[in-house]
């Protein structure tokens, strides 16, 4: 097992040898073994447990588990407690995805500029094809599990299940389990417990088959993203009328996510039509696709721009269709920050007055921390259309703006060797959907 993971971490260009690594530890069996691995890998590990509190005194059970367990190998343990009830009644999300929300943000918490390994293996990532089968999916979907996604990265991902349970085995390590995943109450409980089993009996290598098709998906993924990238350069497109037609919905599927639209077959399938015959269509509100000539533009009409949102405190707010999470890191250490990582830091001490999330005001200019000259802020968002800018979220304290969503922060608040705490920004849009 220890050769695949070291195989998987070199292919995906995960970690720098001996680069520091934060594990979401939760006390099964994959989480266990991914701890065991990169110690004996010599990575330098430290761990995050998360308890939901979901489960009564089984969740209790696994953070005392997962206590006893970093405190006999020696492993720096930190515990996050979240309220995963209170916030999926306040935010109308499920359970799972409450869940979910709650447990990336008190990793990336933790994480400062460190990778946050997560224990997806090869089973959890063919359980995921067949989900985005049943669902419909294009190729993509038959990809599972992404490696590598922003800081996350899955260095399991190309071990199986059975692979783990030999390694623990081989090591005396015990684990706990969550006896919610033995229940078939849920459409990936249903597909593992029941479906998987019924395919193992029809190829006893079904996993094995898998991991080569999944090579074989990867690889076409990767050809026609390429291909698809080249077709996007500048801010109309001509599309060539013998382009391939997967090639072409993935730049189509690429354009409505530039623009905030969120790709589904019907939306593409418009797209398509328009490139053929011309004419205009509307893809949201304020957000029209143009083709003349064939030539196809995105235009915008201008939208009403959310009002003005003081913020008070450290934690997620809802701005748009943004949600812009702070995060306070206290005593902070710039030596263990890169150059990429600052960009989304703020010196707290460096900050005039409040902070406030707005849109972007006529010419007022900004100078980005590390960019050495001061610029507009509409010249920044040049790439976004006319009619969304004031949609971007622009993060200002008293003096004027000290963030701009897609660029970093202001020089005047950049932290530097004397600060001694820090904001990080994170913007996302609301309809992003991550793997768990």
């Amino acid at each position: 097992m220890l050769d695949l993971v070291s195989d998987t971490i070199r292919k995906y260009n995960m970690l720098s040898d001996g680069e520091r690594v934060l594990v979401a530890l939760s006390g099964g069996a994959d989480s266990v073994s991914l701890l065991l691995a990169f110690r004996e890998l010599g990575y330098s590990a430290f761990a995050v447990h998360v308890n939901h509190h979901l489960r009564g005194e089984e969740s209790d059970r696994d953070e005392v588990f997962c206590r006893d367990l970093c405190q006999r190998l020696g492993v720096t343990l930190y515990v996050e407690h979240v309220d995963v009830r209170s916030y999926y009644k306040e935010s109308g999300k499920s359970v799972e995805e409450a869940a979910r929300v709650l447990r990336y943000k008190a990793l990336n918490k933790r994480a400062g500029d460190c990778k946050i390994a997560t224990a997806h293996n090869l089973d959890d990532c063919f359980e995921t094809t067949l989900f985005n089968l049943v669902r419909g999916c294009g190729i993509g979907g038959l990809t599972g599990i992404p490696p590598v996604r922003d800081n996350i990265i899955r260095p399991l991902i190309g071990v199986s299940r059975a692979e783990i349970l030999e390694f623990l085995e081989s090591r005396g390590e015990t684990f706990v389990t969550d006896s919610t995943n033995l229940e078939d109450d849920c459409s990936r409980n249903i597909i593992r417990l029941n479906v998987i089993p019924e395919l193992e009996r029809i190829n006893p290598s079904l996993l094995k088959t898998y991991k080569s098709s999944l090579e074989n998906f990867e690889s076409a993924e990767n050809y026609i993203d390429s291909e698809a990238e080249k077709l996007l350069e500048g801010s109309e497109y001509a599309f060539p009328e013998d382009c391939d037609d997967f090639v072409l919905a993935t730049a189509l599927g690429k354009i409505l996510r530039k623009n905030g639209v969120e790709p589904s077959k019907q939306k593409i399938d418009e797209l398509k039509s328009l490139v053929k015959t011309g004419g205009k269509v509307n893809l949201k509100k304020g957000v029209y696709a143009v083709c003349k000539n064939g030539r196809l533009e995105i235009t915008g009409e201008r939208e009403f721009a959310p009002e003005p949102l003081r913020l008070s405190d450290t934690g997620c707010y809802n701005w748009g269709t943004a949600v812009i999470e702070f995060t306070e890191i206290s005593q902070f250490d710039i030596s263990t920050y890169n150059k990429r990582s600052l960009k989304w830091l703020m010196d707290k001490d460096r900050i005039t007055g409040g902070l406030t999330v707005r849109s972007y005001r006529g010419s007022e200019k900004i100078k980005l921390s590390g960019n050495g000259f001061t610029s507009t802020v509409k010249k920044l968002l040049a790439d976004v259309p006319a009619g969304n800018r004031q949609l971007v979220p622009i993060i200002s304290d008293d003096l004027g703006a000290v963030f701009v969503t897609g660029h970093g922060v202001s020089e005047r608040v950049s932290c530097g060797e004397h600060t001694t705490t820090a904001l990080k920004i994170n913007v996302r849009e609301k309809f992003d959907k991550r793997d768990d």
